[in-house]
């Protein structure tokens, strides 16, 4: 089974990515910002096998949802009527199709892969919306940033469920 598929147990921001990826989605507010997740995956090898994800570097992405994108694409799935909203993009996200692929590209080129999604809920919290749990048709990772810049990772589970990850920040180490 590949690494990707798995629930991981850490996600790792190393470096620099976690600061670049709460202000790229940030600075788009008041709508949604996004972005693609490039890493790679691997075992930790301590008192038992876990499955973590590293997080090297931030695609940030162009939101380019409009209210006719799902027209031609009616999702299985309908959003209770208590939690019905006027869907934009102050609470809506789409990547390009177009920058999915160049970024799948790029990851190839230099020996990592596409790990997950970020986006931003400047009106929210950091956890899923129902609007998020509906369009989920895949296991994978979704990391949310709040208004406040709260950075929370959740493994979404294709029924609609979603679990809490840990999120663990690597930082350089300095030379003294």
């Amino acid at each position: 089974m590949n690494l990707l598929d798995q629930n991981p147990m850490i996600i790792e921001f190393v470096g620099d990515s976690l600061k670049v990826l709460s202000h790229s989605l940030l600075a788009v507010s008041p709508n949604e910002g996004c972005a693609l997740l490039v890493g790679n995956s691997k075992q930790t090898i301590c008192l038992k096998q876990e499955n973590s994800l590293e997080i090297h570097m931030i695609w940030p992405c162009c939101n380019v949802w409009e209210p006719d994108t799902f027209t031609l694409i009616e999702s299985p799935r309908k959003l209770n009527s208590d939690h019905e909203e006027k869907l934009s993009k102050q609470n809506r996200f789409l990547i390009d199709p177009r920058e999915q692929l160049l970024a799948q590209h790029w990851a190839r080129k230099h020996n990592l892969k596409i790990l997950g999604s970020a986006h931003s809920h400047p009106k929210g919290a950091s956890i899923p919306s129902s609007v998020d749990c509906l369009w989920s048709f895949t296991a994978g990772l979704m990391v949310i940033v709040d208004k406040m810049g709260e950075v929370r990772a959740w493994w979404m589970e294709s029924d609609q469920n979603f679990h809490p990850k840990e999120v663990r920040i690597l930082t350089p180490k300095v030379r003294t």
